[in-house]
């Protein structure tokens, strides 16, 4: 698409937003992962892991290359450090994905490579050299995980234990963590904690035509900022745009791939039986009234 053409599609009915949505990872990781967002990124982590008191994250590489050259690298949403030490990489996801648990275990594998001996607290410094600070990996889904078993909570934590036994802890270092959007069904009036806030701008804020009023006074003013589509710049409009329509070709992509296979499936599931119907001795002409299928069709069968 030319820069006219996109300059065109921003003016459009269908990109006439007020807000930009956050689940696109274009959105979450200029809203949280950009230099000067902070503020905002402490929000969003203190808001999924409120139990550690983080009071401040400073940015870290998005993206860590491997160790070999045939190897795959690992390109984040976010990486950050916290004030305690800890490593925390965010990885929002909107496409199902069957194996993003496996994901979420590879993206740990970096920040596991590159702090092992780097502790910044004394604690693990001190210790030995295999020790570890805190690695929590965060995935925020628009999507129910699957295989893992499943539970009503939108925010679930696991970590490596002993599989038999009394489920001993094998590590307390390692962490991850998932953000199931779909499970998270509570309405704007029905808000209360600063993680119900979180979830809910999220998960709605591209379909939002203003700041609601339950967000008034809660610290939420530069998030709607930051998303608001008509203060950002040209460049990021475009960007944004782009991103958004490539993301539009790969669901219709997706849905003529499934609709193309269901179809051949059907095809399939007519031919056999019809092809059974031939074998029992049915007449063609009756074969034929029934599948729909042509004389000359079911005579190749």
């Amino acid at each position: 698409m030319s820069e006219k053409e996109l300059r065109q599609a921003i003016s459009a009915a269908e990109f006439n937003v007020t807000f930009i949505d956050l689940k696109r990872d274009f959105a979450f990781k200029w809203a949280f992962g950009t230099e000067g967002h902070e503020d905002l990124l402490l929000m969003l982590v203190d808001s999924i892991l409120p139990e550690k008191h983080i009071q401040s994250v400073s940015l870290g590489a998005q993206e860590q290359e491997p160790d070999r050259e045939d190897a795959q690298s690992g390109i984040y949403d976010i990486y950050c450090e916290t004030d305690d030490g800890s490593s925390l990489t965010i990885e929002m996801q909107v496409c199902p994905q069957m194996d993003f648990n496996d994901r979420m275990v590879f993206y740990s594998s970096f920040p596991i490579r590159n702090r092992v001996g780097k502790g910044s607290n004394e604690k693990y410094s001190s210790q030995t050299r295999y020790k570890l600070p805190p690695i929590y990996m965060i995935g925020i889904l628009d999507f129910e995980l699957s295989g893992i078993g499943q539970n009503d909570k939108t925010i679930r934590h696991f970590s490596i234990r002993e599989d038999d036994g009394d489920n001993e802890q094998f590590t307390d270092s390692i962490h991850f963590v998932t953000v199931e959007l779909p499970k998270f069904q509570k309405s704007c009036s029905e808000l209360y904690s600063k993680q119900d806030y979180m979830l809910y701008a999220i998960k709605n804020t591209g379909q939002m035509k203003e700041m609601p009023q339950e967000f008034m006074g809660k610290g939420f003013d530069k998030l709607f900022e930051v998303c608001s589509f008509a203060s950002m710049t040209e460049e990021m409009q475009m960007k944004y745009v782009r991103k958004v329509m490539a993301q539009w070709d790969r669901e219709s992509q997706l849905a003529t791939a499934i609709m193309t296979g269901e179809a051949r499936g059907e095809a399939k599931g007519i031919s056999n039986t019809a092809k059974a119907m031939k074998a029992e001795g049915i007449p063609i002409d009756v074969i034929s009234k029934c599948t729909g299928l042509s004389i000359e069709e079911i005579a190749t069968l």
